[in-house]
């Protein structure tokens, strides 16, 4: 049976769309399951090993592990079938890319990246391992990353022996043997020690932009993996991270850590972590000089720091001048270190006096309101009111009289003397003639 679009497998009910990927013995193909009209992954045997008894053997025994196996990250296995010779496994379908892509477009990593991956894999391969299968063949192109940012793991239950024939036959040997465990290159059996070292080839990898160990042949390349030691990583790298790294490529399964699921916490220890407030929080003590925001000496002894609390966190929410750009200078950045001890006492009494000063704030902002009325209160009556005074003391209006006689005529008024005065205003002289009564006309 030759793999094409539009073969029907399985009775008809999986029909062949499109080709995804293509590995050492089987094609996996994007299907359709018609029956319960769903999208699929079919891996079908390579044409030219069609009728093989011992690639046949091998498909049976890869069904039958992943079958076993039931995790997050592992891709699930739904069938199996053989047909016209061949054979076929029907999977989940997983919509993203194997981590071998993504290392072809970014060779290096972010530890942010690449840690949840690492930590995601190694969980699935302690449930593969709890269940009694060994990989054997972890290497990026076996672990693909969806969309949704999960890991999925596939092609479980190939035997080494498998490999090596399968690989060396299709030009598949130093893509593998650059992932080889040291004691899988001299022939002993596969542990899951033997996947958490090729694990930590993987993070190897992705956190140098190269494998370890390369060479001309696979013989060359798992010599190497057996006898030279471990180039070290890049110095950017963690140095947490990357003795981690190095561990899991111990020479001696024993050094490496016990499990997938201990590898797992080791990996999510070195993850960066937010708080579910979504604010990072401070660690360390602020280094300005002025902790207390009310105004108090830098030295109030045992009491103060008993008041503001040494457990607190130094982390606080900064004051109203400190927002508006007017927060006071870092004692310790103007003066230095050295000269903030012989300030102390000059700072005491300044602090004080700022804060008698904002004390008499509102009371002297009344009295100045108080002022400003009866300036103003003076300054109408001065500008509205009575006119000069004449020599005897007596205000005279410039004003049209309104208290004379009605109908408009203008007599003289009497004075404290006895004498009338003229209703203009004018006081009489002696000698002067007196004043005449006028109609209005």
């Amino acid at each position: 049976m030759r793999p094409a679009p539009g073969v029907a497998l399985g009775g008809g009910r999986y029909r062949l769309l499109r080709r995804i990927a293509v590995g050492g013995m089987g094609e996996v193909w994007e299907a359709n399951d018609d029956a319960l009209a769903r999208a699929v992954a079919v891996k079908v045997l390579r044409n030219e090993f069609a009728g093989d008894a011992g690639f046949l053997e091998r498909f049976r025994t890869e069904a039958r592990n992943s079958a076993a196996l039931q995790h997050p990250h592992i891709a699930a296995l739904f069938d199996y079938g053989e047909q016209d010779g061949s054979a076929y496994l029907v999977m989940e379908l997983v919509v993203g890319e194997p981590l071998s892509d993504l290392l072809e477009r970014e060779p290096v990593l972010s530890p942010q990246r690449l840690l949840p991956v690492l930590a995601q894999t190694a969980r699935g391969l302690h449930a593969a391992h709890l269940a009694g299968v060994v990989h054997r063949d972890v290497k990026p192109g076996n672990i693909l990353l969806a969309r949704s940012g999960k890991v999925k793991i596939t092609d479980f239950g190939v035997s080494l022996a498998a490999d090596q024939k399968t690989m060396t036959a299709t030009g598949m040997v130093m893509g593998t043997a650059q992932y080889l465990s040291p004691e899988q290159a001299v022939g002993r059996p596969a542990t899951p020690l033997s996947d958490l070292y090729s694990l930590g080839v993987v993070g190897y990898e992705a956190l140098a932009g190269k494998r370890p160990f390369t060479g001309p042949t696979a013989v060359d390349i798992a010599v190497a993996h057996v006898n030279d030691p471990v180039p070290p990583l890049p110095a950017s790298v963690d140095k947490k991270l990357a003795a981690l790294v190095l561990r899991l490529l111990s020479k001696e399964p024993s050094e490496r850590p016990t499990s997938g699921e201990e590898l797992a916490g080791l990996l999510d220890q070195l993850v960066p972590r937010t708080p579910p407030s979504g604010v990072a929080v401070l660690v360390s003590k602020p280094t300005r000089a002025r902790e207390d925001r009310r105004a108090a000496p830098p030295a109030a002894g045992p009491q103060h720091a008993a008041r503001r609390g040494d457990d607190a966190p130094p982390s606080y929410v900064p004051s109203r001048r400190e927002r508006a750009g007017r927060a006071p200078a870092d004692d310790a950045a103007r003066r230095g270190r050295h000269g903030a001890a012989r300030d102390r006492s000059l700072d005491g009494a300044l602090a004080s006096a700022v804060a008698w000063v904002r004390r008499l704030r509102l009371p002297l902002v009344a009295l100045v309101l108080v002022l400003v009325a009866l300036l103003g209160a003076a300054l109408a009556d001065r500008l509205l009111g009575a006119g000069p005074e004449d020599p005897s003391g007596r205000t005279v209006t410039a004003e049209y009289p309104h208290r004379g006689p009605p109908g408009g005529m203008i007599t003289a008024e009497p004075t404290g003397d006895g004498r009338s005065d003229p209703a203009d205003g004018a006081r009489a002289r002696s000698g002067d003639p007196r004043p005449t009564e006028v109609k209005d006309a």
